[in-house]
């Protein structure tokens, strides 16, 4: 979970896949998350954990264009790319990379001839290309075959050929320009390649803040308390213990609309700080709580759910501003 309204990203990731046809033993043609979708497939990917600092190999600070195409590789990456297979009929197939593999994934697909390109995250101020132009937009009803993401008996494969790739495009993947800091996931897209963007927006919540941390001597969060994502059950000593600590925590109840009007505004984001996350890489289900991942005027909240729900349902949680707190909030149902 993040600091984000609880279930946000289970219930995007769900919506998504509801849309992918049915599984059936033979690889059947699936849509593609990104492309059809405009919706990154960072989704179930952000939280891959990747064990080296880098910055994006072969990229500047200037806003000039990534290498695209077979030469101009950027310099090895710190993680191998996934094993990339060819069919009889020359299309490469692989299976979605994760975070890590992207750049050893790009050298590779650029050694075999593919149009690819990595598209640097930036913040707002060092970047004001929003948006990709010259997105593909293939109708996978006209021609399943033409939708780069596909769906085997192992899950999400890629496949590049030159329907899914056609001439004059590129396999663009944008990554975070300033990793480890910034948003850890990333997105893709088949796009013309004259229209390849020179970077691409990092939404993550105070990144330009962060790098500018980086030339200062690091900041102690203080002592830091540990604990697991609570049960519905424990909720009330949970919060009791916390306030014990020191701990600016509140729990609200989460009401249908005819009960309660509040929207549950304040809550922080995906943060740029790695260190600034509640719950972060491996450690998901932990919450690590100090002056970082709760900074002063803000405040731990737990979500107990609708009257009813399971004792031993897992509690949602955010880090939302003290000024924003209410005594409830608007439940939002995972289908609405």
């Amino acid at each position: 979970m993040s600091t984000r309204p609880s279930g946000f990203e289970d219930r995007l990731k769900a919506a998504l896949l509801a849309r992918l046809p049915a599984e059936t033993p033979a690889p059947a043609p699936a849509r593609s998350l990104t492309r059809r979708y405009g919706i990154p497939l960072a989704v179930g990917i952000a939280t891959a954990v990747v064990v080296a600092v880098m910055a994006l190999p072969g990229s500047t600070r200037n806003g000039s264009l990534p290498s695209v195409g077979p030469t101009g590789s950027p310099s090895p990456s710190v993680a191998d790319a996934p094993e990339i297979k060819k069919d009889p009929d020359g299309s490469l197939r692989f299976k979605v990379p994760e975070q890590g593999q992207v750049p050893a994934l790009a050298d590779r697909l650029k050694e075999l001839g593919v149009q690819v390109a990595l598209v640097p995250k930036r913040p707002l101020s060092e970047c004001s290309s929003e948006l990709y132009g010259g997105v593909a937009g293939f109708n996978p009803m006209d021609d399943p075959e033409a939708v780069i993401v596909q769906r085997g008996d192992d899950g999400l494969f890629l496949k590049v050929n030159a329907k899914t790739v056609p001439p004059g495009y590129a396999l663009a993947f944008a990554w975070a320009e300033h990793y480890p800091l910034g948003d850890r996931g990333f997105s893709f897209n088949v796009v013309e390649t004259a229209k390849v963007p020179s970077c691409t927006l990092d939404y993550s919540e105070g990144l330009e803040e962060a790098l500018k941390a980086r030339s200062e001597p690091p900041k102690d969060p203080g002592r830091t308390i540990e604990i697991p994502e609570p049960k519905l059950a424990d909720l009330p000593e949970v919060v009791r213990s916390l306030r014990e600590q020191g701990v600016s925590v509140a729990l609200t109840e989460l009401k249908p609309p005819s009960e309660c009007t509040h929207l549950g505004r304040g809550y922080r984001g995906r943060q740029a700080d790695p260190e600034a996350e509640l719950t972060r890489g491996r450690e998901e289900g932990t919450l690590r709580i100090n002056s970082k991942t709760v900074p002063p005027g803000y405040t731990l909240v737990f979500k107990k759910p609708l009257s009813g729900s399971d004792p031993g349902a897992t509690v949602g949680y955010g880090v939302q501003k003290t000024s924003e707190v209410t005594a409830c909030e608007i439940d939002y149902p995972a289908g609405g």
